[in-house]
């Protein structure tokens, strides 16, 4: 008779050692996700859309673009001209043109009298002198010898409309900087001169006053 073969217990399996899972750490939300940087985002997306949109238009129709542009910088230069009576870049400036009620205040004559001065044209500045209203009125035989190129060594440099101001009276006042130079046997020197003139803003800027304020070297 067949007898069953002896059973053994079992032996306890041997526990596997538990491989330990790495805690996930929380991600960090990159800078660009940012609640602040998505509001800046929603900001510029707009602008750089509609300059980018610009940009492709005018690569598309480059013979429109620049017909737009010129269009708009005539117009630009036109309205500057009209109001101000000045090109862009200072081109053709009249430092004497005072911009008084819709005319130059005078400046024409502040400026051929300063001119004749210089080139010392004596008759011209007698005549433009016939209408001032002062009791001592200016030489012009007298300022020709001392400050014209002609019969001095000086040399005129800048002419600067230094201010303009316009009186209730309708006159208008304005002071004129000269700067000169002049070479001599102990070297070469240099000064300003400073004039005041009054102006009557209507009938073409007629001459009511002259001043010499003063004449001074220039420093060093």
């Amino acid at each position: 008779m067949l007898q069953p073969s002896p059973t053994y217990p079992r032996l306890p399996e041997a526990k596997r050692s538990e491989q330990k899972q790495p805690r996930a750490t929380p991600l960090r939300p990159r800078l660009g996700e940012r609640p602040l940087a998505r509001k800046i985002k929603a900001i510029l997306r707009p602008p750089i859309k509609a300059i980018y949109y610009l940009i492709s238009q005018i690569r598309s129709h480059k013979a429109l673009s620049l017909g737009v542009v010129v269009i708009f910088l005539a117009t630009a230069t036109i309205t500057n001209y009209t109001l101000t009576g000045e090109w862009p870049l200072g081109i053709a400036q009249d430092p004497f043109n005072f911009h008084i009620n819709g005319g130059n205040g005078g400046g024409d004559k502040v400026k051929d009298w300063l001119y004749a001065l210089r080139d010392g044209d004596v008759a011209t500045m007698r005549m433009l002198e016939s209408t001032l209203i002062m009791a001592q009125p200016p030489d012009p035989t007298e300022l020709v010898s001392q400050y014209s190129q002609k019969q001095t060594n000086l040399v005129w440099r800048d002419i600067h409309v230094v201010g303009v101001y316009q009186q209730s009276d309708t006159t208008v006042d304005s002071l004129v900087s000269v700067s000169f130079g002049a070479r001599g046997p102990g070297g070469g020197t240099s000064g300003y001169m400073l004039w005041h003139f009054t102006t009557l803003a209507q009938n073409g800027g007629l001459l009511l006053v002259i001043d010499l304020v003063n004449v001074r070297n220039t420093l060093g």
